[in-house]
């Protein structure tokens, strides 16, 4: 009995450790995209759709795991990719001449629905179909940007350091998950973007070497 007590106070303790290391490294996780774009002078690369999509799957989450009621320490980090990735956007729009008055109602629609979510007030299959609909999201997101950078053979001001954090994020949380929730759906959608966030680390480091190879 002692024993299973002991392991069960590892794991709530490796699962504490791991989250606190997730929401430290979110806070900064889209940082190195931003200075990326901002010191380019572009947002060549980084595909606009695939950023909408991300936000979208982490709006998702974030609002899903409130209106659970979940361990807060399993979903915090999502306020701060939330925001980061509004900071993204705004730069890709802006870079591309198309930030102006047309985005607000968009952004208030986005506003609007998420905050029901947050609030309950929505039924709750309403949720739990949003929460499975955070898979295919989250995976659009990504293999759009994968394809696009493999497609160019060019990741442009694609972070490969962002990808980098956000494979490892996905797989703490895949760990943290398991341990304190156990929620399907959840680790479902950190198992399959912990894999293609390891894709795109690779391929990102892969044609940036091969780009500053030609210059030679």
């Amino acid at each position: 009995m002692a024993a299973v007590v002991g392991s069960s106070a590892s794991l709530l303790l490796l699962s504490n450790v791991l989250s606190i290391s997730v929401i430290l490294a979110c806070i900064v996780i889209k940082l190195p995209q931003i200075l990326s774009m901002i010191r380019g002078g572009s947002s060549k690369g980084v595909r606009l759709s695939s950023v909408l999509l991300e936000e979208c799957g982490y709006s998702i989450m974030l609002t899903y795991h409130f209106a659970m009621n979940y361990p807060i320490a399993t979903y915090f980090e999502y306020t701060f990719l939330v925001l980061q990735d509004l900071i993204v956007i705004v730069l890709i729009l802006g870079y591309n001449e198309k930030l102006n008055l047309t985005a607000l109602p968009f952004f208030a629609l986005y506003m609007c629905v998420f905050s029901c979510f947050a609030m309950n007030m929505v039924p709750g299959y309403v949720l739990k179909t949003a929460i499975s609909l955070c898979t295919p999201i989250s995976t659009s997101s990504k293999l759009i940007q994968l394809v696009s950078i493999v497609r160019n053979q060019d990741p442009g001001t694609v972070s490969a350091a962002t990808w980098g954090m956000a494979f490892y994020t996905t797989m703490a949380r895949s760990i943290t998950t398991l341990i304190q929730t156990g929620d399907v759906r959840v680790l479902i959608n950190f198992g399959i973007s912990c894999l293609l966030n390891f894709s795109l680390t690779i391929m990102v480091l892969y044609y940036r070497r091969s780009s500053k190879k030609k210059l030679y």
